[in-house]
């Protein structure tokens, strides 16, 4: 699995110039007056993807057949994509709070600590659920066949969304009443404590579903 890691960080060691590209953009962001959840969103997803694209890279010419045929399990060939998945988190992490800073000191953004740290907290939830939808569909489709199932996913995703927000505007729902109201009686540190649970939940989902194509999958 050690082999593995530092196979996949040299491949996104040769990506610095797309993250060099993520940092001038999001440094542009902030001098627009661009939203720090924004920001933070886009850094993270892009992270996402440049860490499933090894994926990718893997299958190329028939990649998987090779690195099989080395002392490299099918499992731990799993383990080690959501290991990296930590990496590339740590990165992104690393990457937002470094941009939020320069936007304090820049006085882009007023220094809101509680602010902060939720926009980091939602960040690190953002890239595990994208890591857990990402991973097992690289898996099992490949690079265009996963493309184009992601995009139907984002797609209906996307439907849920303005679906909602149509039935909150028909039916006249007061949704920040209702999120305050939530708040105040099971309280911020549970909800948060809930979601992060949730989003666990969703990981190991996805780890188990992983290591299913990974163990029946013909390579």
């Amino acid at each position: 699995m050690k082999g593995l890691l530092i196979k996949d960080l040299q491949l996104l060691k040769k990506q610095k110039i797309v993250l060099a590209f993520a940092a001038f953009l999001s440094v542009m962001f902030l001098f627009y007056g661009t939203g720090i959840q924004f920001i933070v969103c886009y850094i993270t997803i892009l992270f996402s993807f440049m860490s499933t694209t090894t994926i990718v890279y893997d299958q190329h010419s028939n990649g998987m057949g090779f690195l099989l045929t080395l002392p490299v399990s099918r499992s731990s060939y799993a383990w080690e994509k959501y290991l990296l998945m930590l990496f590339v988190m740590a990165g992104s992490l690393a990457i937002s709070f470094t941009v939020l800073l320069a936007g304090v000191c820049i006085k882009r953004i007023p220094f809101d600590g509680d602010l902060l740290l939720k926009v980091l907290l939602s960040s690190a939830l953002l890239s595990v659920l994208t890591h857990a939808l990402l991973i097992p569909l690289q898996l099992k489709f490949e690079a265009e066949k996963g493309r184009v199932v992601f995009m139907v996913i984002i797609g209906l995703v996307y439907a849920v969304i303005f679906g909602g927000r149509a039935l909150i505007l028909h039916f006249h729902i007061d949704v920040p009443a209702l999120f305050r109201s939530l708040v105040s009686r099971a309280g911020t540190t549970a909800l948060t404590l809930l979601l992060c649970l949730a989003v666990a939940g969703i990981l190991g989902i996805s780890f188990l579903v992983s290591l299913h194509v990974m163990k029946t999958k013909e390579y």
